[in-house]
């Protein structure tokens, strides 16, 4: 892919375009994200398939290198709670043409929980001036960001809450290490992140069992307890209330040759399999 792909907005200039035309495709984006701590590139198409993307980009998502996951989408790395989002956003701005700017959103990790990341997405139009596909960025949200410049207690807590998921940890355990009230961290959470303090660490207990049933041949009642559920029960229940499918149909849609990386639409997440 040549510069002008990614930059649709380069001027006039012959000798600016003279230049961007030359180069050869895969010089700049890709490495340059690479060399950056902390920050993500990815390119899809219309299907929202990664048809690009940094190297580190790619190990974020838990794969060996970007080839690896060309051609796949967010449902062969991430749960669908996360990947429904992020090909909702992806066809938004393909629809619209118009860009996503600094979304705060939860990404898996490669250690099974969640990080947030300050995510940019923009339209990528073909030489007809139609939208053809969408770049993005994705920017790690540090200890030190301005997210949390005026709110050091919602560091804590998510920090908090990352290490100690797999324990029996409460809302009132976490809002006590951030050293305020259990309605004021939950003030905080919505306004932050858009979503309650409970909702985060399910969503964080949720993609390590998600994890766990795609990966290993680990027990249902051994997975709801290294992930912080009380027991197999409740993990049920969290499955079918978040994605409205039980842990054992996960396990069998997800894993091995019954894994799928076909992009969902509305109406086809409306007809999962209860």
């Amino acid at each position: 892919m040549s510069v002008a792909l990614y930059d649709n907005a380069l001027s006039d200039d012959s000798l600016e375009k003279e230049f961007a035309n030359a180069l050869a495709p895969n010089q700049l984006m890709s490495s340059l994200f690479d060399s950056i701590p902390g920050v993500y590139f990815f390119v899809k198409n219309l299907e929202s398939r990664f048809v690009g993307g940094s190297e580190s980009f790619a190990r974020m998502l838990g794969a060996e290198t970007i080839k690896s996951v060309i051609g796949k989408t967010d449902y062969d790395f991430s749960p669908d709670f996360l990947a429904d989002g992020f090909c909702t956003d992806d066809q938004s701005v393909i629809a619209s043409g118009k860009p996503i700017h600094n979304k705060i959103e939860l990404v898996p990790n490669e250690h099974g929980s969640l990080d947030w990341l300050c995510t940019t997405k923009i339209p990528l139009f073909d030489k007809s001036d139609k939208v053809c596909g969408v770049a993005g960025v994705a920017r790690l949200i540090e200890d030190t960001d301005a997210v949390y410049a005026d709110r050091t207690e919602m560091r804590l807590i998510v920090e908090y809450a990352r290490e100690r998921y797999r324990e029996k940890i409460s809302v009132a355990d976490m809002a006590k290490v951030g050293g305020i009230s259990v309605s004021t961290q939950e003030r905080l959470f919505k306004k932050t992140f858009g979503l309650t303090p409970l909702t985060y660490l399910q969503k964080i207990r949720l993609n390590a069992a998600c994890k766990l049933l795609r990966g290993t041949d680990t027990s249902l009642s051994e997975i709801a307890t290294q992930c912080g559920f009380s027991d197999q029960t409740n993990m049920t229940r969290a499955f079918r209330l978040e994605l409205k499918i039980t842990p054992y149909r996960y396990r069998n849609r997800f894993s091995g040759d019954g894994k799928s990386n076909k992009p969902r639409s509305r109406s086809w997440d409306a007809a999962k399999v209860l």
